[in-house]
């Protein structure tokens, strides 16, 4: 059991959801070998706990015309480095944000329906007073892109 009160059959509950999310409740319950009011309130307590964040769905984001991925590091002055982290995180744009170590602070990752899009993102950080500096990457292709994977694998 971990910290949040998480064992063994909420993390088979997670991985069966990190799977196929569109899985009923009756549909788990019998997996699980449960009955579904207990399903529903495991649900409803990793949902309340924010084990589970939010129930969604995985889109082929080349099939909706996002293209175009970007992987941007950047050099913040230290105690802005969250404040940076936060803002960049509300662009619809955005994907991803992570505090990292190394030469640089922070990694942004990004999808944009084309290199406009991207330009203008990039304008748009890069006059925050606090960005020393960035360096982008385009993705040429997406080996692998799954931010669920250690749950299913």
């Amino acid at each position: 059991m971990t910290g949040l009160g998480v064992d063994e059959t909420d993390l088979k509950l997670i991985r069966l959801l990190a799977k196929d999310s569109r899985r009923s409740i009756r549909d788990l319950a019998r997996e699980l070998g449960l009955a579904g009011s207990t399903v529903h309130a495991r649900l409803r307590r990793l949902v309340e706990n924010r084990v589970i964040k939010r129930f969604t769905i995985l889109p082929d984001y080349d099939a909706l015309g996002y293209n175009v991925t970007a992987i941007v590091l950047l050099q913040v002055e230290g105690g802005k480095i969250l404040d940076a982290g936060e803002y960049i995180a509300r662009d619809p744009s955005v994907m991803a944000v992570y505090d990292i170590t190394g030469d640089y602070d922070l990694a942004v990752i990004a999808k944009f329906r084309n290199v406009n899009e991207l330009d203008r993102f990039l304008k748009k950080i890069n006059r925050l007073p606090y960005v020393r500096r960035s360096v982008t990457s385009l993705v040429l292709r997406s080996i692998k892109e799954d931010f669920v994977s250690p749950l299913t694998g």
